[in-house]
Protein backbone atom coordinates (compact mmCIF):
# COMPACT_ATOMS: atom_id res chain seq x y z
CA UNK A 1 0.00 0.00 0.00
CA UNK A 2 2.89 2.26 0.28
CA UNK A 3 3.39 2.17 -2.82
CA UNK A 4 0.65 3.23 -4.00
CA UNK A 5 0.50 6.35 -1.60
CA UNK A 6 3.79 7.21 -2.77
CA UNK A 7 3.14 6.97 -6.58
CA UNK A 8 -0.21 9.11 -6.13
CA UNK A 9 1.87 11.70 -4.68
CA UNK A 10 4.55 11.90 -7.15
CA UNK A 11 2.05 11.44 -10.13
CA UNK A 12 0.58 14.43 -8.21
CA UNK A 13 3.64 16.53 -7.81
CA UNK A 14 4.95 16.17 -11.81
CA UNK A 15 1.06 16.73 -12.77
CA UNK A 16 1.73 20.13 -10.65
CA UNK A 17 4.64 20.52 -12.42
CA UNK A 18 2.78 19.97 -15.85
CA UNK A 19 0.44 22.62 -15.05
CA UNK A 20 2.53 25.04 -13.48
CA UNK A 21 4.83 24.74 -16.08
CA UNK A 22 2.24 25.19 -18.62
CA UNK A 23 -0.40 28.34 -17.26
CA UNK A 24 1.35 28.97 -14.38
CA UNK A 25 -1.10 27.77 -12.14
CA UNK A 26 -2.03 24.52 -10.35
CA UNK A 27 -5.32 23.45 -9.41
CA UNK A 28 -6.16 22.93 -5.95
CA UNK A 29 -7.19 19.23 -6.90
CA UNK A 30 -3.72 18.14 -7.05
CA UNK A 31 -3.24 18.74 -3.70
CA UNK A 32 -6.26 16.58 -2.42
CA UNK A 33 -4.88 13.97 -4.07
CA UNK A 34 -1.27 14.53 -3.06
CA UNK A 35 -2.47 15.30 -0.19
CA UNK A 36 -4.18 12.26 0.92
CA UNK A 37 -1.40 9.88 -0.12
CA UNK A 38 1.09 11.93 1.91
CA UNK A 39 -1.22 11.57 5.07
CA UNK A 40 -1.61 7.76 3.90
CA UNK A 41 2.46 7.77 4.49
CA UNK A 42 2.13 9.46 7.70
CA UNK A 43 -0.57 7.25 9.06
CA UNK A 44 1.14 4.31 8.43
CA UNK A 45 4.40 5.09 9.84
CA UNK A 46 3.08 6.53 12.78
CA UNK A 47 4.51 5.12 16.26
CA UNK A 48 3.10 5.21 19.56
CA UNK A 49 3.87 8.19 21.67
CA UNK A 50 5.23 9.75 17.87
CA UNK A 51 2.26 11.59 16.96
CA UNK A 52 2.07 14.57 19.03
CA UNK A 53 5.56 15.77 17.64
CA UNK A 54 4.88 14.82 14.35
CA UNK A 55 2.03 16.88 14.21
CA UNK A 56 3.18 20.04 16.56
CA UNK A 57 6.43 19.94 13.67
CA UNK A 58 3.87 19.78 10.86
CA UNK A 59 1.54 22.56 12.42
CA UNK A 60 4.44 25.02 12.79
CA UNK A 61 6.12 24.79 9.35
CA UNK A 62 2.33 24.63 7.73
CA UNK A 63 1.78 27.63 10.20
CA UNK A 64 5.07 29.09 8.39
CA UNK A 65 4.42 28.20 4.82
CA UNK A 66 0.74 29.36 4.23
CA UNK A 67 1.32 32.40 6.82
CA UNK A 68 4.91 33.89 6.10
CA UNK A 69 5.91 32.45 2.45
CA UNK A 70 2.53 32.72 1.22
CA UNK A 71 3.07 36.02 0.31
CA UNK A 72 6.25 35.01 -1.22
CA UNK A 73 5.46 32.69 -3.56
CA UNK A 74 1.77 31.50 -4.41
CA UNK A 75 -0.20 29.24 -2.20
CA UNK A 76 -0.18 26.60 -4.46
CA UNK A 77 3.76 26.55 -3.71
CA UNK A 78 2.99 26.61 -0.16
CA UNK A 79 0.65 23.55 -0.75
CA UNK A 80 2.82 21.43 -2.46
CA UNK A 81 5.84 22.10 0.62
CA UNK A 82 3.21 21.39 3.04
CA UNK A 83 2.41 17.95 1.56
CA UNK A 84 5.88 16.94 0.53
CA UNK A 85 6.62 17.74 4.49
CA UNK A 86 3.35 15.30 5.46
CA UNK A 87 5.53 12.87 3.13
CA UNK A 88 8.93 13.59 4.93
CA UNK A 89 7.09 13.21 8.33
CA UNK A 90 6.08 9.93 7.52
CA UNK A 91 10.03 8.97 6.92
CA UNK A 92 11.07 10.17 10.21
CA UNK A 93 11.81 13.98 9.57
CA UNK A 94 11.12 16.89 11.89
CA UNK A 95 10.38 20.83 11.00
CA UNK A 96 14.18 20.86 10.44
CA UNK A 97 14.55 18.96 7.75
CA UNK A 98 11.26 20.50 6.32
CA UNK A 99 12.99 24.06 6.31
CA UNK A 100 15.63 22.52 5.11
CA UNK A 101 13.67 21.52 1.72
CA UNK A 102 12.24 24.81 1.94
CA UNK A 103 15.82 26.24 1.46
CA UNK A 104 17.04 23.61 -1.00
CA UNK A 105 14.36 24.66 -3.17
CA UNK A 106 15.19 28.48 -3.26
CA UNK A 107 18.90 27.60 -3.49
CA UNK A 108 17.59 25.85 -6.57
CA UNK A 109 15.72 28.17 -7.83
CA UNK A 110 18.37 31.66 -7.33
CA UNK A 111 21.44 30.59 -9.70
CA UNK A 112 18.85 29.69 -12.60
CA UNK A 113 16.88 32.81 -12.37
CA UNK A 114 19.96 34.88 -11.78
CA UNK A 115 21.93 33.16 -15.06
CA UNK A 116 18.24 34.34 -16.77
CA UNK A 117 18.89 37.58 -15.31
CA UNK A 118 15.36 37.35 -13.92
CA UNK A 119 16.30 38.99 -10.76
CA UNK A 120 15.46 42.67 -10.40
CA UNK A 121 17.73 45.14 -8.33
CA UNK A 122 15.44 44.47 -5.02
CA UNK A 123 15.76 40.37 -5.24
CA UNK A 124 12.38 40.40 -6.31
CA UNK A 125 11.60 38.09 -9.95
CA UNK A 126 11.46 40.22 -13.18
CA UNK A 127 9.17 37.85 -14.42
CA UNK A 128 7.19 35.29 -12.61
CA UNK A 129 8.04 31.54 -12.99
CA UNK A 130 7.08 28.46 -11.75
CA UNK A 131 8.35 27.60 -8.75
CA UNK A 132 6.91 23.89 -8.31
CA UNK A 133 9.41 21.78 -10.78
CA UNK A 134 12.47 23.14 -8.35
CA UNK A 135 10.21 21.77 -5.06
CA UNK A 136 9.57 18.51 -6.80
CA UNK A 137 13.47 18.51 -7.69
CA UNK A 138 14.49 19.53 -4.21
CA UNK A 139 11.83 16.89 -2.49
CA UNK A 140 13.37 14.67 -4.19
CA UNK A 141 17.17 14.99 -3.51
CA UNK A 142 16.05 16.06 0.05
CA UNK A 143 14.71 12.43 0.12
CA UNK A 144 17.89 10.67 -1.65
CA UNK A 145 19.99 12.79 1.05
CA UNK A 146 17.83 11.07 3.81
CA UNK A 147 18.44 8.01 2.74
CA UNK A 148 22.14 8.63 1.89
CA UNK A 149 23.30 9.43 5.10
CA UNK A 150 21.00 6.66 6.97
CA UNK A 151 22.79 4.10 5.09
Amino acid sequence: MKAVFWIVLWCSLLYGCATDLKNKAVYNFTWWFGGLAAGGLLWRSLLPGRPVTVLWYLGVYMAIQLGLFSRLYGKADCYAFCVCAIAEASLGMTLFDYLILTLLAVFLLFPVQLYRRNIAQNGNLKRPVAFLPYITTAFAVHIFMHFMVAF
